[in-house]
């Protein structure tokens, strides 16, 4: 499947959507990976409320899901402060009367060399990293515990299980979300709340681009195993069957959306 045939997406790759009723916050949602899982899960069925700390944006997805028949709306979140995602999970609740699953997308890098990274843009990734992660996730947990397919999906990175050049607080800090996830999917089991947590590896998305230089993106995609840059809506694909009752017997796993990255170290067989 080439990249071009990909973005034919969001479709519905469930005949018969399990996911038809449900309600999911999107965080996150305003581009890229978060913006393809928004669309992805209207197209199966689903409701969506849209966030993104760029309002405008938000706004512009949740209106290009309901101009395809699905049903959305959109928020300004800031994951950072308390008092945004009670508003939003709040709008969420007077729109759709309830919340089944949170898929969380939100993410900041700024690439720096560690013996140069100041304890402020250290201490910022980690705050919309890992600690949004936390307080959006508690704070819609009252509400997942009362639906009977609750799951909760966020967004780490490879770069959370390896260490690269100028990852600033990027890697660490999904390394804590990754385990943080799995302690999330251990504590909140009693409630028959599902946590997994996804991994992608090079995505071509807005982020990607503004942290790494096309050239570099190219370069890149000649080493993968699949010769290619990963696209959003394949790693969309992924979080919203996570996301589904498909997954009914799925928590506590982190799944690499990589194209073989992990394993095979950019390696191509010999004689290719």
């Amino acid at each position: 499947m080439n990249a071009e045939s990909i973005k034919t997406h969001p479709r519905d790759w469930m005949v018969h959507s399990r996911i038809n009723g449900l309600t999911a916050l999107v965080v996150g949602a305003g581009s890229g990976m978060g913006e393809a899982s928004a669309k992805a899960f209207a197209a199966n069925g689903g409701a969506v409320v849209v966030a993104d700390l760029r309002a405008g944006e938000a706004e512009r997805v949740a209106a290009e899901i309901a101009s395809q028949g699905g049903q959305a709306i959109s928020v300004g979140l800031d994951v950072s402060k308390q008092a945004d995602i009670d508003a939003a999970i709040d709008r969420t609740i007077r729109k759709f009367g309830k919340l089944d699953v949170v898929i969380n997308t939100a993410a900041l890098v700024r690439p720096a060399m560690l013996e140069d990274v100041s304890l402020d843009q250290w201490r910022a990734g980690f705050q919309v990293n890992v600690d949004g992660a936390l307080m959006v996730a508690r704070s819609a947990l009252p509400w997942l515990k009362e639906s009977p397919h609750a799951a909760i999906v966020n967004t780490a990175s490879l770069a959370g299980v390896h260490g690269y050049s100028q990852g600033g607080a990027y890697g660490p800090s999904k390394a804590a979300l990754i385990t943080l996830s799995r302690q999330m999917a251990h504590e909140w089991a009693a409630y028959g709340v599902r946590v997994n947590v996804v991994l992608p590896g090079v995505i071509d998305t807005p982020m990607a681009r503004g942290s790494v230089p096309q050239e570099l993106l190219d370069q890149l995609a000649t080493m993968l195993p699949m010769s290619r840059v990963g696209q959003p809506e394949e790693v969309a694909d992924l979080i919203v069957y996570l996301a589904s009752p498909a997954a009914g017997y799925i928590t506590a796993q982190a799944i690499a959306c990589d194209g073989g990255m992990s394993h095979m170290m950019f390696a191509k067989p010999m004689g290719k």
